[in-house]
Formats: structure tokens, sequence, C-alpha cells
């Protein structure tokens, strides 16, 4: 008979390398089977290069932040932000926070998360990369026979963490969607989650590159204010990007099929109308015989400075002295309202994260385990669920990850086939 594993992991990204060490440090017989010719090359490139890990946030505040969030709450019980912490400072790896309750390591170095785990990972369980996961069947005696390009193994159990269609340079190219759906598992409707939106603007080209903090960003149909979220923002030469423009994209994708979008900017979210229109008036006043734009540096980043005049339809050279109440009164709506039509989103393939997949359904929230087929586990993102950014994403995956690979069965008995 050939080499049985107790536990074969397909997936070498944050949740199958947190599986698999869990399940090693259990004493079970591990392999991990890894597309790419590197482990963790997705969590590598996370947070810009940094790795925003976790958050802060409570328990309720995770299970909230998250479409089927109910479905967490055992693996978040099981092991949360706390551990995940004390986790990798026991690797080595400490961490601190910031703004938002983020988390991130100390080094600002997301290979060093990546270096952590694979270095535990192969202290105590097998990893094989390279190898292209092609086929997944149950045996007649309950055991898995995993095909691959890289030859065939068996295992007592497999656990699918092989990501999902975002970033498919990394390795998430949907392949576990495939062998899901070989077991008879729903996978629900794929789109992108946490995506770039694209805008239509004739100021984008001098925009570029503008970073924007502490700003309100809306989407608005013709009909409301759809969604706001305040944060960060920054301007692209295709549209926009930054986490407050990410978690506004879902519904983006979502809902531009429906209805015309547009995306609007609020430079000073904390002032109110009156107080937005006194500081004008003084501002004005103060720079009398300059140049409007002058006086807009004071209340704008200066890369914004000339579209934004060219948005209000003001002559760049007008003094202050000379500006109307009408052209006042469009700058102050203008500041609060900055608005972009909407073409749409980028494609899933430049996604943070995948919005769809396996069906919660189908899987036991206290185990992992699917309740169509025992011995079969899903963990991280081809699960459906899916939060905004700051670092709710990556716990989920390392807390289901850690619950499959602390709920794998141990006590098959081998059947002949016969």
């Amino acid at each position: 008979m050939s080499e049985i594993f107790e536990v074969l992991v397909i997936g070498a990204g944050p949740s199958g390398m947190i599986a698999a060490i869990t399940a090693g440090d259990r004493g079970l017989k591990t392999v991990v089977l890894e597309k790419k010719s590197r482990p963790g090359i997705k969590l590598s490139i996370t947070g810009k290069g940094r790795c925003n890990l976790t958050n802060s946030a409570d328990i309720n505040e995770f299970v909230k932040s998250f479409r089927n969030g109910k479905f967490l709450y055992a693996s978040f019980k099981t092991f949360f932000n706390d551990e995940l912490i004390s986790f990798f400072e026991n690797l080595g790896v400490p961490c601190k926070l910031e703004r938002g309750g983020r988390y991130f390591p100390q080094s600002d170095k997301a290979q060093d998360i990546v270096d952590a785990l694979s270095k535990r990972l192969k202290k105590i369980s097998k990893i094989i990369t390279g190898v292209s996961v092609k086929s997944v069947l149950k045996r007649k005696d309950g055991l898995f026979e995993v095909h691959s390009d890289g030859g065939s193994f068996v295992s007592k159990n497999v656990i699918i963490a092989c990501g999902g269609l975002s970033y498919p340079s990394t390795g998430s190219t949907g392949d576990g969607y495939k062998i899901s759906e070989s077991f008879g598992h729903t996978v629900k409707e794929l789109s992108a989650a946490l995506v770039p939106i694209v805008l239509e603007n004739p100021y984008l080209k001098e925009l570029n590159g503008l970073k924007l903090k502490n700003v309100e960003v809306s989407v608005l149909s013709p009909q409301k204010i759809s969604a706001k979220e305040f944060g960060e923002a920054e301007f692209t030469i295709f549209g926009a990007d930054g986490p407050a423009v990410l978690t506004l994209s879902s519904l983006v994708g979502e809902e531009i099929k429906k209805t015309d979008l547009f995306l609007s900017i609020n430079f000073k979210p904390a002032l109110s109308a009156q107080q937005l229109n006194l500081r004008l008036l003084r501002e004005i006043d103060k720079f009398g015989q300059y140049p409007v734009k002058d006086m807009l540096k004071e209340l704008l980043p200066v890369q914004a400075v000339k579209p934004f005049i060219n948005y209000c339809g003001i002559n760049i050279t007008k003094k202050c002295s000379q500006i109307s109440r009408i052209e006042r009164e469009k700058i102050a709506a203008s500041l609060f309202d900055f608005r972009f039509k909407i073409k749409g989103v980028k494609d899933i393939k430049e996604a943070i994260v995948t919005r769809g997949g396996v069906c919660t359904d189908e899987i036991e929230q206290k185990t992992m385990q699917s309740k169509l087929v025992k011995g079969l586990y899903f963990c991280g993102e081809i699960i459906d669920i899916d939060a905004p950014t700051g670092g709710f994403n990556l716990q989920a995956a390392f807390s289901t990850g850690y619950l499959a690979g602390k709920s794998v069965k141990t006590e098959l008995k081998v059947k002949s086939e016969k």
C-alpha cells in the first residue's frame, strides 16, 4: 500500500499553512501540496507588503463585518486575534497595533509572517511545492486519493485551502471550487470583493497617485446615497483605490448592473455646511488679491487644486476678491461632493478577496468539515465569506484554518477496497 497521510492540505496560503501546523502539532502525519514554487506568495503582498493580519475588534464586531458572519463564530471562539498575535510572537514575529485597530508585524514586512509560518510548517509536516492538484476522489475504503501533476497521494483527511480567484498569479485560480463541486458542494456565484473602482473623469491623469486621509467616500445612485465609508482613498490612473474605496467595491459590483452610479469624495466630513461657509469666507478675505488656486491650497492637497478648480468651472487665475456668491457656493458644494461617474470595478484577478465560494450551509461551523463528505474540510477564502479591509479577512483565514487542523479526525479504520 502506498504511503498514507492522516491529513493532506491543498494550498499553502495562510489558512492552509496554519491548518497543517495545527494538525502537525497534534502529531498527525501531514502533507501540504502547493502549486506555486514557494508557500504564501499572496500573503507576502497583502497590505501592500506590510500584512494587516488581524484587527483589535471584538468577536461580535467581527461577526457583523462579514457576509455569513455567524458561520465564523465558532472559528473565532476557538482561535481569535489575541491567540493569533501570541502565535506569531512565539514564532519570533512581534506585532504592533495601528489606527483603526489594525495589527501589523513590527517589521512592516509581510514576508516575515510568511517565513515564520513556512519555517514552523517544514519542521512538523511535509510540504511539496510546484504541484497542481487535478482531482480528489474518495475510495470505497474511506481514504482520499489526490491526483496531481506531481503524482498521487493517499490521505485519511483532505483540507481544501487553495483560495479563490483573486490574484491568480499567486496560485489562486479557482481549483478548489472544481474539487468542491465534484463532491456535490454548491459554489455560490463568484465576484470581486475589495477591488479598485474604475471611474470616468477627465481629471484622473492629474489626480493619479494622490492619497487622501480622513475623507468620506460615498457611492451614489441617481436617487440616494447607497453607502459611504470614512478613511483613506487613493486616485489611480483608472479610478480609485484605498481602504474606503475597496470596502465600497462589492456594492458597486452588484449595483452597477442596475443603475448609474457615482463616487463622491467629501474632503471636509468633519465640518457642517455653516462651518465650511464661514471658513471659505475667511480664506477668501485673507487671500483677496491672490488667485483662487492659492486659497484652495489651504483646503485641499496641492495636487487636487487644479482639477478641483476646473471641476468647479472657475478661471484658475481669478482673484479671490472676484469670486461671486454662486462660485463660493459651488466651491463649498464640491468640497463636500467631488463627484465621478463610476464605470465599474477592476477584474476579479485584481481583487484582494473573492466574494462567493463554497456554501456555508454545507460546512459544519464547529469543525469546518463538509456536511456531505466525511473527512473533507474547508478553510479560508474558498468559503463564501468576506469582509471589509482592516485585517478581518486574514483573521478568518487563520481562524478557519486553525479550526480545520484542530478538528480533523484520525480514527478512520482503513477497509479493504474489495
